[in-house]
């Protein structure tokens, strides 16, 4: 067997008391065996690529520990050794006098490799602790920036770009004295840099597809965008410009919206600058929203078939668009050959472990399930068993069909409500085996962490952004350092990789329509707009809002597509485009940095940039003016006005009421 030699010490202090974690890499399960532990074998927990960590003691002291695997005896020849009873240890200490300093490679949140290129270095501290703290690999050091506070501690970090993956340690400034913090603990002289080297890391790479981050999405369901086959229509369509208020807009009501209306308006899209279409489900359904599949291999023979999504895929593709189809997996029709199988065979049913079911035979009762488990226990919808193989083989048919087919990715309906494993062990390795590059997105309407990271989602449906625009805009109160509270809540627990992909979405099928909700007042629904195109994250546009559409909440918000342009909000739409070009011509709007420069009362003046460029957004929702200190520094140029003015922070700036300004450097 081959020596082991890394091994890791990490000084930490606990709420219970101190903790002084260990790390080992070994290709079979190692024990520790240690002072602190009675000399009682103990098994270690285990991180990525091999690599092992424990707890260890919870109090300051001096330590003696050894490793045993297979039965063989270790200790590391780069650690600290001593000497007990003619036999030689690893030792290390932990003093009380220590700063609260806590490193955790095996965890995200501490080590967060994204790639070959890029990673990020992160510590916390105790919320007490006036504490520095610097990265140092190899001859370069970095200062740790303030992140967050979590938990009574505050977290630091920092990114490195080019050869981030190499051996690392901290320098820790306390009180004027420099300790250290690497692979053998804390220590005032000598330190020992963790280990970790190219793969040889204790925490898997996790970046999202590159073509993702920034771009623009457009959502679009179907049955209501465009008719660009008459000859498919369902029975009983409806007039395309009927009055809502006589219209059927439930899901039972039809107007005969297809495919091939997509690819009528391709150039629609492609004018407006949208990089990726987002489709409402398109698969086999009775109902006008097709979120109760009857089956999954069969595009709706109203919405076109197999050759049509195919050139839908080809046509868009050439115009640069990517097409994300929405994956219904927690739930089926009721209509679902496999469901009417268990309807007609009930216990002899081979399907009957890819649903719920309780009794037979199946029943209901005035729309809701009786017998079975069905989604917020309509009758329409059985729930699915997505860890049933039978049925996991059936969606690789489903993922695989689709992927071949050139789809960019999935937009995953409730996906909260599905078991986490479906995710992790089966739909993320099948989509990506695919095509490494499609975007997996989780429909979730609040915090999304748990799913955010390697073995699951790309991107969410950011609501939280949603959220935080309202109350920003919409609210009596106008609360600049309310918004930026709930943005950087997000901002700072998730992990930065996924931040430009987030889609940021105002309006959807679900919600009311943007220009409804700010009372088809023009200059409120701009100012949404314009944080929309330039936060950090992908705006995602419901179709019809460019254009100043309106509607409550699921159905009145699915009314037809108006395509009359002599109705449009011709002001509106003009903003929408030019700031989408804006975005699409600035690199620092689609995937740079973003600081908060101000947030007073109503005014919120932030930056995005990269090392060349810079974009200053400055933003009133207010009904009055506010007289500001400014904290804008250099040339720019008003997108408004194209005037050039310089800016110091010298200047008494006035921010007009209901305003929203755009500045950029040349």
């Amino acid at each position: 067997m081959t020596r082991i030699i890394h091994i890791v010490t990490i000084l930490a202090l606990s709420v219970a008391g101190f903790s002084t974690p260990l790390m080992i890499n070994s290709e079979h399960p190692p024990s520790l065996v240690a002072s602190f532990s009675g000399w009682e074998p103990v098994e270690m927990l285990k991180a990525e690529n091999d690599w092992w960590f424990h707890e260890g003691p919870g109090e300051p002291g001096e330590f003696l520990f050894y490793y045993l695997i297979d039965e063989q005896l270790y200790i590391d020849d780069k650690h600290e050794t001593a000497e007990r009873d003619g036999k030689i240890f690893s030792s290390f200490s932990v003093k009380e006098d220590y700063p609260d300093v806590l490193h955790l490679p095996w965890l995200r949140d501490y080590f967060n490799p994204v790639n070959n290129t890029t990673a990020y270095y992160a510590v916390s501290v105790k919320s007490t602790d006036d504490i520095s703290v610097f990265l140092v690999t190899g001859h370069e050091e970095r200062e740790l920036t303030y992140l967050k506070e979590f938990g009574g501690r505050r977290f630091y970090r920092t990114r490195v770009s080019g050869n981030p993956c190499q051996q690392y340690y901290f320098r820790v400034v306390v009180a004027e004295e420099t300790l250290f913090l690497g692979s053998n603990g804390f220590g005032r002289e000598k330190v020992v840099p963790f280990p970790f080297e190219g793969e040889n890391i204790p925490v898997e790479f996790f970046d999202v597809p590159e073509w993702s981050k920034g771009a623009v999405v457009y959502q679009i369901f179907p049955e209501r965008f465009h008719n660009g086959n008459p000859s498919n229509d369902p029975p009983q369509v409806q007039p395309w410009e009927i009055d809502p208020a006589q219209a059927n807009l439930g899901s039972d009501g039809f107007f005969g919206g297809d495919l091939e209306g997509v690819i009528d308006k391709l150039d629609y899209l492609y004018d407006l600058g949208v990089d990726v279409i987002y489709l409402n489900p398109i698969f086999e359904s009775v109902s006008s929203h097709k979120y109760d599949t009857t089956d999954y291999l069969r595009v709706d023979p109203h919405f076109g078939d197999d050759m049509v999504l195919q050139d839908l895929i080809y046509y868009a593709d050439l115009d640069g668009i990517g097409i994300v189809l929405d994956g219904v997996f927690n739930h089926s029709g009721v209509e679902f050959w496999a469901f009417q199988d268990v309807v007609m065979h009930e216990e002899e049913s081979e399907y009957v472990d890819w649903f719920f079911i309780r009794s037979f035979p199946i029943r209901s009762f005035q729309g809701m399930a009786l017998s079975y488990d069905g989604w917020s226990g309509y009758a329409h919808m059985p729930k699915l068993n997505v860890l049933n193989p039978g049925l996991q083989e059936y969606f690789a048919q489903v993922v695989e069909k689709y992927g071949r087919m050139g789809i960019s990715g999935w937009r995953l309906d409730v996906a909260g409500e599905v078991h986490p494993d479906f995710w992790s062990d089966f739909f993320k390795p099948m989509v990506k085996s695919i095509n490494p590059e499609a975007i997996i997105v989780g429909e979730l309407w609040g915090d999304s962490r748990a799913y955010l990271r390697e073995d699951m989602f790309d991107s969410v449906t950011n609501y939280l952004f949603r959220d935080a625009v309202f109350r920003y805009v919409l609210r009596a109160e106008n609360s600049a350092s309310r918004f930026v509270s709930m943005t950087n809540y997000y901002l700072a627990n998730y992990p930065p990789q996924v931040l430009h992909s987030l889609w940021n979405l105002l309006g959807s099928h679900d919600t009311e329509r943007i220009y409804t909700a700010a009372r088809q007042d023009l200059e409120l629904a701009k100012i949404m707009v314009g944080l929309q195109m330039t936060f950090v994250g992908s705006p995602m546009i419901y179709y019809g809002d460019e254009v100043g559409m309106v509607g409550g909440g699921d159905p009145d918000c699915r009314r037809p597509m108006t395509w009359e342009e002599d109705i449009w909000n011709k002001e509106l739409f003009s903003f929408y485009n030019q700031m989408i070009d804006l975005r699409r011509s600035r690199e620092e709007l689609r995937t740079g940095d973003y600081e908060v420069l101000l947030a007073e009362e109503s005014v919120l003046i932030f930056r995005r940039y990269t090392e060349k460029d810079s974009t200053i957004v400055i933003v009133n929702p207010g009904s009055r003016d506010i007289e500001i200190s400014s904290p804008i520094t250099g040339v720019f140029r008003n997108l408004w006005s194209a005037k050039v003015e310089e800016y110091s922070l010298s200047q008494t700036l006035t921010i007009s009421s209901r305003s929203f300004t755009v500045l950029f450097n040349d």
